[in-house]
C-alpha cells in the first residue's frame, strides 16, 4: 500500500469508523468495531478467527500486531 492510499485509509478508520479487510501475503485481516462500544478496534485474522482489541485507532496502528511486526510496519506490504 503506497502512502497516500494509506492516509486514506488510516482516515477512514480512525475519523470515520469504517470496517475494513487487508490482505498481507494473501492472508486477509479485518479491522471492525465492536457495536455500542465507542472505544473498541479490533484486528482480526479471518483463517483462525484471532483477534487484537484497542481502544484508539492509533494504538491499534502501533500496538497491533500482524506476523511478528506492528502493524503500523506492515502498511506498506497490504494489499
Amino acid at each position: 500500500m503506497d502512502k497516500e492510499t494509506w492516509e486514506e485509509v488510516r482516515k477512514a478508520i480512525e475519523d470515520e469508523g469504517q470496517e475494513m479487510s487487508l490482505y498481507y501475503n494473501d492472508e486477509e485481516w479485518w479491522i471492525s468495531r465492536l457495536y455500542g462500544e465507542e472505544k473498541s478496534f479490533l484486528l482480526t485474522r479471518s483463517k483462525d478467527s484471532y483477534t487484537q482489541e484497542f481502544e484508539t485507532a492509533e494504538e491499534l496502528f502501533t500496538k497491533g500486531v500482524v506476523d511478528g511486526k506492528p502493524f503500523i510496519e506492515r502498511v506498506k506490504d497490504f494489499d
